[in-house]
């Protein structure tokens, strides 16, 4: 398989680089980042400006004088700073370095855990970059940034990968590449253990490190079902306070994220149980579930470009009442019901629930996605607004 120029890359280059500002690339590791701004240098010729925190020389070269060393770059370039944020004083070096020399240079800053999460210390970056988040390959995945459908949900289907390998393999670049079950396996754990042990290290003392690997093994039981704190705090024999305290650095490295649940004219509805997924949702126990988490990670995928390229305020949530009516996704664009989505392995006939929060909510789109299907359906005449959509048709239709 060739290299895949990643869909952010445009956009960055006439987004945040065309206004001065420095592009803040975070995302799950080996997601792809560090290829996607080598291309990109590669384009521009400046191969040479690519550094990363985990390069002695260049990690020496930092911290004795990071002004210096950006001097030593010809003007009018891009620099590439892969992992800075392992630097516990990077924030207020970017923000000199910035200031002094944002005239003559361009700036990508990349990062395996949110650096939003480093904004809660130090000097302040208020005003002087962009953040982007890069998610794993989709089955739509092009090289630019789809915007949302105005019309038609599939004006914009593409098919990129197979279902059946996002569902087996997940969406990371190596496990597409290797295709081979064992040895996935093997880059699965792997990634696991390096991501506890390495990047959580990086980000902040834990003590107990393989309580929290068990928590990310957990995880892959609950992937595309409500979260229970209490549930996991009694399989670990820790306090309800520190579960959620590994949850949230589980999700700050991109392990796992939340959908809550939408309550906003909706009589009864739940406030607080979220739903768990995971960003490799092959490591999901079963195939319904596995499937659930697939279509999430599109849905999730897709919010973020479109919020992060100036395009609206996506969010993602689900939808559930004390009546046990409940819709799988609600993507909302400016605080407004844009996309009801229900997921079903084969049943074409829409769900009572979608068509009661339909008639409430009254959004742009509302779709019954069906994995198993033989036929598909269109605009269903007896539910007007309604799509019945294949897999492959709904997500091929996403970035």
């Amino acid at each position: 398989m060739s290299v895949i120029r990643r869909y952010l890359l445009d956009e960055i280059s006439k987004d945040a680089l065309a206004q001065g500002k420095i592009a803040f690339i975070s995302g799950p590791r080996q997601v792809g980042k560090t290829t996607m701004t080598q291309t990109l240098l590669k384009e521009l010729r400046q191969e040479q400006n690519y550094f990363t925190w985990d390069d002695d020389e260049f990690r020496k070269a930092w911290t004795k004088d990071p002004k210096s060393l950006i001097r030593q770059i010809p003007r009018a370039s891009l620099v590439v700073l892969d992992e800075i944020h392992k630097d516990r004083k990077w924030k207020s070096k970017i923000k000199g370095i910035y200031d002094l020399l944002k005239n003559d240079y361009k700036f990508i800053v990349t990062g395996s855990a949110r650096l939003d999460y480093f904004r809660k210390s130090g000097d302040s970056l208020q005003g002087r970059y962009l953040p982007y988040r890069l998610h794993p390959f989709t089955l739509g995945e092009t090289n630019r940034v789809k915007p949302p459908p105005e019309k038609d949900w599939d004006e914009l289907l593409t098919k990129t990968f197979s279902l059946s390998d996002l569902i087996n393999y997940g969406g990371f670049p190596e496990p597409q590449y290797l295709q081979d079950q064992k040895q996935v396996q093997r880059w699965q754990r792997l990634y696991r253990e390096r991501m506890i042990r390495e990047d959580l290290r990086d980000l902040q003392e834990v003590r107990d490190v393989r309580q929290v690997e068990t928590l990310a093994i957990l995880l892959q039981e609950k992937a595309a079902g409500q979260l229970s704190y209490e549930s996991l705090r009694e399989d670990l024999s820790v306090s309800f306070e520190t579960v959620k305290r590994w949850i949230d650095l589980l999700e700050t490295l991109y392990y796992s994220y939340r959908i809550p649940p939408y309550s906003k004219a909706i009589r009864y509805s739940l406030k607080k149980e979220p739903k768990i997924f995971l960003y490799d949702w092959s490591l999901a126990q079963n195939q319904g579930a596995k499937f659930e988490n697939l279509v999430a990670g599109h849905l999730l995928k897709s919010c973020h470009a479109w919020t992060d390229c100036a395009m609206g305020e996506f969010q993602l949530f689900y939808l559930r009442d004390k009546l046990k009516r409940e819709v799988d996704f609600l993507i909302t664009k400016d605080s407004k019901a844009f996309a009801l989505v229900e997921v079903k392995s084969g049943e074409s006939e829409p769900t009572p629930a979608l068509l009661y929060y339909q008639k409430i909510l009254k959004p742009d789109f509302c779709i019954q996605v069906v994995r198993n299907t033989r036929k598909e359906k269109g605009k269903l005449l007896q539910h007007p607004g309604v799509q019945v959509l294949s897999a492959e048709r709904f997500l091929g239709s996403l970035n």
